[in-house]
């Protein structure tokens, strides 16, 4: 059952689009906003990418199988956020856009409506801050190009203030556990 949440934030989670910085504290509203984003995703006709860790994987396709059906499922592509976001065992801004962009290119080509959703974390994350700021920036202008909508998750306690400002100067949303407001 889903946690019953603001409905201007569950209407938002429907319909917005643009690219949204995510910082979230409480994991069981993470999970929760992230079922209400891909499903109205889905029910949208549009096809998912999810970049996420392993264990939040697990919990999502555990919550989303009774609630979708196999044909709207199939339209949910997962990918484990270390193997995304360290192909090359380090967070390179350049291999990671690229290969953010392949994901893209099929269903693009296909004028297929895609969303996005990528948990960005690791354990050195304020190491590579300057890094992740221009996969941002460079991701910004993708999404703005193709009308797609992103979101960009980040655990609050895992980042710094300079961080946090950073990152809403490369989106066009910021979002909590609760709300969302145009940036």
């Amino acid at each position: 059952m889903l946690i019953e949440k603001k409905p201007e934030l569950k209407s938002a989670l429907e319909t917005i689009n643009g690219h949204i910085f995510y910082s979230f504290q409480d994991p069981n509203k993470y999970l929760e906003n992230a079922i209400t984003y891909v499903v109205s995703g889905i029910e949208q006709g549009s096809h998912i990418l999810m970049v996420e860790n392993q264990r939040f994987l697990s919990l999502l396709q555990q919550k989303l199988k009774p609630i979708l059906n196999k044909e709207q499922l199939s339209r949910i592509h997962y990918t484990n956020n270390f193997d995304f976001y360290f192909t090359n065992g380090t967070f390179n801004p350049v291999v990671v856009f690229d290969h953010f962009t392949k994901s893209l290119k099929p269903h693009l080509e296909r004028s297929e409506t895609v969303r996005t959703w990528g948990h960005v974390e690791w354990r050195d994350l304020q190491d590579a801050y300057r890094e992740v700021e221009q996969y941002e920036q460079n991701i910004d202008k993708l999404i703005v190009l193709n009308d797609i909508t992103s979101v960009c998750a980040y655990s609050t306690g895992r980042i710094t203030k300079e961080f946090k400002n950073a990152l809403l100067q490369c989106h066009q949303f910021f979002m909590t556990d609760d709300e969302i407001v145009p940036i």
